[in-house]
């Protein structure tokens, strides 16, 4: 369930320290989050990017995020998908 904020009386500088304080606290949680292992599957790569499977294979096909293929699965390093996003602003955008 959404809430509704009605702002009255707030600067402009008060309303962007409050919209940059809930941000990093957003960042800071992926982060611990994707700190916790080293090694990643489609669906936790899907989840960490949202976006679809077919997306997360057709960056594995193209060359973009590197992976190893185990059995019928794929395994993603921490390290590989951290660059990768380093190297491509937005993996989502890019054809």
């Amino acid at each position: 369930m959404e809430k509704t904020i009605l702002l009255y009386n707030i600067t402009p500088k008060e309303l962007k320290d409050l919209i940059t304080a809930d941000l990093k606290i957003e960042f800071e949680k992926i982060l611990n989050r994707s700190n916790e292992q080293e090694n990643y599957t489609v669906d936790e790569v899907t989840k960490l990017l949202n976006c679809s499977k077919l997306s997360v294979y057709n960056y594995i096909k193209k060359g973009l995020l590197p992976a190893s293929k185990i059995g019928r699965r794929y395994i993603i390093k921490k390290r590989d998908l951290d660059e990768s996003l380093k190297e491509v602003k937005s993996l989502r955008y890019r054809r």
